[in-house]
């Protein structure tokens, strides 16, 4: 597909070139992973969606059934940015300053230059999820509850066209480069040769690649999540960084790489342990780790807790020294 013209999506990783919850009960279910997916199961029922393969599947279940849904076909994607939107609403709620860089979830349809006031009616409180996948010639999707009628209309009203595919009806605007597919319970999103069945019928799912599920699994229950796959031949080939928040005020940050081999493991190690001693300030309670994951990829793992004043994010934007140290590996 050509490229979705949109801005960069908010909080993207910096070397791309890009991408208050309703329901009480909505919330509790975003805490425990395998619980979630099973709710997304139930979502998503009849909709040819396989994550029923993925339930229970530990650490990263959540961000695996993501993965399992982001079918691609060659060449891989540059990357995939998951946010848990139930759970960044609602820590956004508790304090909008601290979580602002989620305030737009990660996905690049909210920051199209001329997007309406009105949204075409995609009202990010009503997501429960989004996942965009590539930063070069971003697509994805949102999980929640659309109101289909009220977001048709607006399209039609603001110049779309419908065009019939397998997989349904998408709704087309060629100037913008932009190419929709509205449901009760999803919203697809793509330019505007969109045709879901493309991938769903052929592609293959990150979830299958083994970095992708040991980048997971390191990751573990996450409300955002950005991978990030380098130029083949890399020493470090793909890495991750996700957020965790098990307070408003208990918030920290954990990057995970995957490696060429062990050796490369262990320089990366040695480099993010003598980082994280330069920088005591910003890196304060930081634990650098080997990477364990299921499916055995060599690499390494630091986890950065954020103090009060520190705002969740900073590594996606502007304290780049870690992702910065593995790079120069």
């Amino acid at each position: 597909m050509s490229a979705v013209r949109l801005h960069p999506a908010d909080g993207a990783p910096a070397d791309q070139d890009t991408v208050r919850p309703e329901a009480t009960g909505r919330r509790a279910r975003r805490r425990h992973a395998g619980a979630a997916v099973a709710t997304l199961l139930a979502v998503l029922g009849g909709t040819g969606c396989t994550l029923q393969a993925r339930e229970g599947e530990g650490p990263g279940a959540e961000l695996l059934a993501a993965l399992d849904e982001a079918r691609y076909e060659t060449p891989p994607p540059t990357g995939l940015t998951y946010v848990d939107a139930a759970r960044a609403n609602e820590l956004r709620a508790e304090d909008e300053d601290r979580f602002a860089f989620v305030a737009r979830l990660g996905t690049p349809l909210l920051n199209l230059r001329d997007f309406p006031a009105e949204r075409y009616g995609l009202d990010p409180e009503h997501a429960e999820a989004t996942v965009t996948v590539d930063f070069s010639a971003p697509y994805g999707y949102w999980d929640g509850t659309f109101e289909v009628a009220e977001i048709t209309g607006n399209l039609a009203a603001d110049g779309f066209t419908e065009r019939e595919t397998e997989a349904g009806q998408v709704w087309v605007h060629h100037g913008r480069g932009l190419g929709l597919m509205v449901e009760e319970h999803r919203v697809r999103w793509g330019d505007e040769q969109l045709d879901p069945a493309r991938t769903e019928a052929s592609g293959a799912p990150l979830a299958d690649r083994d970095p992708y599920r040991d980048l997971a699994a390191c990751l573990g229950e996450v409300y955002r999540a950005d991978f990030v796959e380098a130029v083949e031949g890399s020493a470090v080939p793909f890495y991750a960084i996700g957020h965790r928040a098990a307070a408003v005020d208990d918030t920290s940050t954990v990057l995970c790489a995957v490696t060429a081999d062990e050796d490369t493991a262990a320089d990366a190690q040695e480099r993010l342990r003598a980082e994280v001693t330069a920088g005591q300030a910003r890196y304060a309670g930081a634990e650098v780790a080997a990477l364990d994951g299921p499916g055995g990829s060599p690499g390494v793992a630091v986890t950065v807790p954020d103090r009060p004043e520190q705002r969740p994010g900073r590594l996606l934007d502007g304290d780049t020294d870690l992702t910065d140290a593995l790079r120069a590996l």
